[in-house]
């Protein structure tokens, strides 16, 4: 996975001679051997304390994505002090306690889309990702600077890009804004210099924030489409205690069925200026896969991952390659 991107750091392996005649007296040691002791400086060490929001159902309840969002942002934020006697790695509990990191993901990317009746290859898709992630990320550090006010800012914060506000510069985070996201519905003002002015003030709680992973799983369970992904094909079978399970993608309908196509179809390109927006809202990374072709030549494939790069894509996941099984027209045509 290329989500979590924080601080490591090796732990350092420091050893002392105890020699000298008050120590052997203090331990009772035999005084003609010589004995060391061996000390550890922790380094850090990653957790990954993750959840996911279902893009639809936060799009159709826009009114109640600041409290989802906090809600999620205080459930991840416990996960951490819940979770400490059971970590059996010392350096990884006591980076959870430094970083209090956290990982809000989103899946059902292409499941909004196509129930929005958008394009995945419009220009719309861009703008719209670009304002949606933007909303995410508001109400995140916002829940995080109001876990601060409440239970204190998470311990390495001074001098961090939070609290220099460096975070806000580099985003272009300034000014309120009002983003009209769903036509005919109102539009959702927000404040980026007061949220800024807050941080400065109380901090946040949680040194990361968010980060999109894969939870292909998941997002099956709730109905959903995975991840920030297009869909691998409209319909599949199963094999499950000697039995074909058919799924078959969700809301599916006349309407739909025209803007759900698959992984293979979709440009590439398209989907690396999608997530070009989506990083700029997103403090970690986004596990993103790009998907070929027998047909894409070297020199695509080449094109494809300069484009994330020169985009600021932090990294990129796996490059799928298409199963000749799976080479075939358009579902929808069929």
């Amino acid at each position: 996975m290329t989500e979590i991107f924080q601080n490591m750091s090796p732990t350092k392996v420091l050893t002392y001679e105890l020699a000298n005649r008050s120590t052997h007296l203090k331990y009772n040691l035999d005084h003609d051997k010589t004995y060391s002791v061996t000390v550890k400086e922790n380094g850090d060490f990653v957790v990954c304390n993750l959840a996911s929001l279902n893009l639809k159902v936060l799009v159709d309840n826009l009114s109640e994505a600041p409290q989802l969002i906090s809600t999620m942002v205080r459930g991840l934020d416990n996960v951490i002090d819940l979770n400490e006697t059971k970590i059996p790695v010392v350096q990884a509990v006591e980076t959870n306690r430094k970083y209090r990191a956290i990982g809000l993901g989103t899946f059902g990317w292409h499941h909004l889309l196509a129930t929005q009746g958008i394009d995945w290859e419009e220009r719309h898709a861009e703008w719209f990702v670009d304002k949606l992630y933007e909303l995410i990320a508001y109400y995140t550090i916002k829940a995080s600077m109001e876990l601060a006010k409440e239970r204190g800012a998470y311990p390495a914060f001074k001098g961090s890009m939070w609290d220099t506000g460096e975070y806000f510069d580099k985003r272009g985070y300034t000014a309120s804004k009002t983003i009209f996201l769903i036509e005919d519905r109102d539009g959702i003002t927000i404040d980026w210099d007061w949220l800024r002015g807050e941080v400065a003030k109380y901090g946040v709680r949680n040194g990361y924030m968010m980060a999109v992973a894969p939870n292909g799983s998941t997002s099956v369970i709730a109905n959903s489409t995975a991840s920030i992904d297009p869909i691998f094909r409209q319909e599949f079978a199963e094999a499950k205690k000697g039995q074909q399970v058919v799924t078959v993608v969700p809301d599916l309908n006349p309407q739909t069925v025209w803007k759900y196509k698959t992984a293979y179809q979709v440009s590439q390109l398209a989907s690396i200026d999608q997530n070009i927006a989506r990083q700029r809202h997103i403090d970690q990374g986004v596990s993103f896969n790009l998907y070929i072709t027998a047909d894409t030549q070297m020199d695509e494939l080449v094109e494809m991952h300069m484009k994330a790069w020169q985009g600021g894509l932090k990294s990129t996941y796996y490059v799928r390659g298409q199963s000749m099984e799976d080479a075939q027209d358009c579902e929808s045509c069929q």
